[in-house]
C-alpha cells in the first residue's frame, strides 16, 4: 500500500498580525487602485490615490443607503452583508482613531469629515445626522446652494483641512444638488534619516513609454542597520523608509513608513505590476515582518504630484452600481425629503517628497443629487370609438365604480348611414 503524501506546507499568510479591518482596507486599497487605473484615460500619467480617504467619505454615504444600494456598498467597501455594514463602518472609524493616536507627536496626520445640505430641499434623517456627528465627527450644516458663497465655504474647508494643498474641490452647485459629503486627509512627516541636499542632482528617469528625462534625484547612503529595510521578492525589489523620531531610549520609534517598489522586469510597468497585486490577499511587500535591515544606497526622485479623479467608473467596476442609478438608488436611511442618488464622486490627491520628508493630502467629495422623474414625451394618438366599446364611470378618490357599460348603440337618434354609390366602370364598346 502506497504511503500517503505529506500535506503541503501552508503558504505563509502575510499580514496575519493585522486586524480584520486592516486586511479589508488593504484589499480594498489594491482593488480600488486597480479599478481607478483601469478607468484612467491617460495610462502614461501618474496614479496616486488614497482609498483610505475615499473609504471615509463612502462610509458616511453607505450608512444612509438601503435595499440593493446598501447591499452593494456593504460588499464592495467592507466585504460584508448589509446587516453588518454599520459595525464595519464603525470599525473603520475606530481604526482611523488608532492610526491617528499611533502617529501623534511623530508626524502630522489629520482627518476630517463634512456634510453640507441644500437647506431649501433636503432634511437629513435625525438619527442618520446624529450618527455622523458622533461616530464620524462630521461637521454638518444646511446651506443656500444657490449662493456662490457656499461653494467658497466648502472649498475653504478642503483647503483648511489639507494645509492648502487642495484649495478647490467644487466649482459650482446646481439646483438639483441635495448634499455634499466630503472627507479630507493630510499628512506631513520628516524622514527619520533625512537626505543631504548636497547630494541631490539631476538624473535620468525612464517612463513606461521609454521616454528619458532628467529630474532632481535625492541620494542617501544608509550605513547602519535599521536605517532602511529591504525586501527581495519574486518579481520585485522593495525598500522601506521611515518617518518620525528614532529615539529608542525615550520610547520613540518611527510611526510611519513609505514602501518603494521596483518591478524586477524593466519591461513591466509599475502600474501593471501594482494592478496584478489585487488578488484578495495581503501582499508580501505590505508586511513589515517580511523586510530585513539593510545598508546601502537609495536614490529617489523628488515628487510633486497633483491629481483629480472621477471615481464613479471605478466604483461601478468594483460592484457599486445601484447607488448611481437615478431610478433605483435607495438612500432612505439618509433622508425622507425625496429620492436621492450619487451624482458625483471626486477624488483629489497631492503627494510631495523632498530631502526633508513627505507631504500628502486627499479629499473625496460625494455629491448627492435629487432624482427627477424621467418624463416620456406624450403619445401621439388617433383613437376612434367608431365601433362598440366599454366604459366605466369611477370616483377618483375612492375608486368606486358608479356606472359601467358596453356601448353598441350610442343614441336612439342614430340613422342609417348613406351608402356610397358603387363606382361605375367604363362602358365597353
Amino acid at each position: 500500500m502506497a504511503k500517503a503524501k505529506p500535506a503541503a506546507k501552508p503558504e505563509y499568510e502575510h499580514g496575519r498580525q493585522f486586524k480584520p479591518e486592516v486586511k479589508n482596507v488593504i484589499k480594498l486599497t489594491l482593488a480600488f487602485t486597480k479599478a481607478v487605473g483601469n478607468n484612467q484615460d491617460e495610462k502614461s500619467d501618474n496614479l496616486v490615490v488614497s482609498p483610505y480617504n475615499a473609504m471615509a467619505a463612502l462610509s458616511m454615504v453607505a450608512k444612509g443607503a438601503d435595499g440593493l444600494t446598501r447591499d452593494e456598498m456593504a460588499k464592495t467597501l467592507f466585504g460584508v452583508a448589509s446587516a453588518d455594514l454599520e459595525k464595519a463602518a464603525n470599525d473603520y472609524v475606530a481604526l482611523n482613531a488608532d492610526v491617528l493616536a499611533a502617529n501623534k507627536d511623530q508626524v502630522t496626520l489629520t482627518t476630517a469629515n463634512g456634510v453640507w445640505t441644500n437647506q431649501e430641499r433636503l432634511k437629513l434623517d435625525p438619527a442618520y445626522a446624529d450618527d455622523l456627528k458622533k461616530t464620524h465627527s462630521a461637521e454638518i450644516s444646511a446651506e443656500d446652494f444657490g449662493d456662490k458663497k457656499t461653494v467658497a465655504k466648502i472649498n475653504q474647508w478642503a483647503s483648511d483641512n489639507t494645509n492648502g494643498l487642495i484649495p478647490e474641490v467644487l466649482t459650482e452647485l446646481k439646483k438639483d444638488d441635495a448634499a455634499v459629503l466630503a472627507s479630507a486627509l493630510y499628512f506631513k512627516g520628516d524622514w527619520t534619516h533625512k537626505f543631504d541636499k548636497k547630494l541631490t542632482e539631476d538624473k535620468n528617469f525612464t517612463a513606461d513609454d521609454a521616454a528619458v528625462n532628467a529630474t532632481p534625484t535625492m541620494k542617501q547612503r544608509f550605513r547602519e542597520e535599521g536605517q532602511v529595510t529591504h525586501l527581495q521578492g519574486a518579481d520585485f525589489e522593495a525598500v522601506a523608509l521611515t518617518y518620525g523620531s528614532d529615539d529608542w531610549q525615550n520610547g520613540k520609534q518611527p510611526s510611519m513608513r513609505v514602501v518603494l517598489i521596483r518591478p524586477s522586469d524593466d519591461n513591466v510597468s509599475a502600474r501593471d505590476w501594482l494592478a496584478a497585486q489585487a488578488d484578495g490577499k495581503v501582499p508580501q511587500w505590505l508586511d513589515p515582518y517580511a523586510f530585513n535591515d539593510a545598508v546601502g544606497t537609495v536614490e529617489l526622485p523628488r515628487l510633486d504630484i497633483k491629481q483629480k479623479f472621477d471615481l464613479i467608473p471605478a466604483l461601478k467596476e468594483l460592484g457599486i452600481k445601484d447607488a448611481f442609478n437615478e431610478q433605483t438608488a435607495d438612500f432612505g436611511k439618509m433622508t425622507q425629503s425625496g429620492d436621492l442618488y450619487i451624482g458625483k464622486v471626486q477624488h483629489d490627491t497631492v503627494f510631495k517628497t523632498n530631502e526633508e520628508g513627505s507631504e500628502a493630502a486627499a479629499v473625496t467629495t460625494v455629491g448627492m443629487v435629487f432624482a427627477t422623474s424621467v418624463r416620456m414625451p406624450p403619445p401621439q394618438i388617433d383613437v376612434k370609438f367608431d365601433r362598440s366599446f366599454a366604459f366605466a364611470l369611477q370616483d377618483v378618490k375612492t375608486g368606486a365604480v358608479i356606472f359601467v357599460g358596453a356601448v353598441n348603440k350610442p343614441n336612439d337618434d342614430m340613422k342609417p348611414a348613406v351608402k356610397a354609390a358603387k363606382a361605375k366602370g367604363p362602358k365597353l364598346s
